[in-house]
C-alpha cells in the first residue's frame, strides 16, 4: 500500500507545461483581434465624420500590430518565469515578468484544491490547479498549465497531507 502513497513534496521547483504558451498565444491573439476590430471601426467612423478624402484607418492598425508583436514576444518570458514547489510546510508559487510575485501558502491552511480545464486547455492536454485556504474569499493561488496527471498528483499530495492532520 505504501507504493501507492503520493509523494509529500515536489523534487524542487517545478516548471509549468510548455503547451500553456499555445493557450496564452491563442488567448492573446483573440483579445487583440476583438480589440483591433472595434478600434479600427471607431477610427474609420471618426475619419468619415471628418469628411476627409482618405478614410483608411492607419494609426489603429499600427498600434495593434505593435501590441500583437509585444504580446507574442512576452509569452515565452511569462512561461519561463513560472515556478511552483511543494515543500513539507508550504506551497510556493513564483511568477511575473515585470512584477515578480512569490506567494507562500501554508500547507496546513489549504482546505481544498480545484482542478479546472476549459475546452481549449483540454485539447492541449492542460489543467489548472486552484488552491483555497481557510478564511480567504476565493482561490489564494492558481497554477496554470499542468498536465491532468500533474494536477491530480498535486491535489493528492495536498489532500493526503491534510487528511493525515485530521
Amino acid at each position: 500500500m505504501d507504493e501507492l502513497k503520493a509523494p509529500q513534496c515536489t523534487d524542487g521547483p517545478q516548471k509549468i507545461h510548455s503547451a500553456i504558451r499555445t493557450l496564452w498565444l491563442i488567448s492573446s491573439l483573440t483579445s487583440c483581434a476583438i480589440g483591433a476590430t472595434a478600434t479600427i471601426v471607431m477610427e474609420y467612423a471618426f475619419l468619415r465624420s471628418l469628411d476627409l478624402n482618405w478614410r483608411i484607418p492607419v494609426v489603429t492598425p499600427i498600434f495593434w500590430i505593435l501590441t500583437v508583436t509585444w504580446s507574442v514576444a512576452m509569452i515565452k518570458r511569462r512561461w519561463a518565469s513560472w515556478l511552483y514547489e511543494v515543500t513539507d510546510r508550504e506551497v510556493v508559487l513564483k511568477w511575473g515578468v515585470w512584477n515578480r510575485v512569490e506567494r507562500h501558502i501554508p500547507r496546513d491552511r489549504v482546505q481544498h484544491v480545484d482542478i479546472t480545464s476549459g475546452p481549449l486547455a483540454r485539447k492541449l492536454g492542460l489543467a489548472h490547479v486552484h488552491l483555497y485556504v481557510a478564511g480567504a474569499h476565493g482561490a489564494v493561488g492558481a497554477i496554470p498549465g499542468l498536465t491532468p496527471e500533474e494536477a491530480d498528483d498535486l491535489r493528492r499530495m495536498l489532500v493526503e497531507a491534510q487528511a493525515e492532520h485530521v
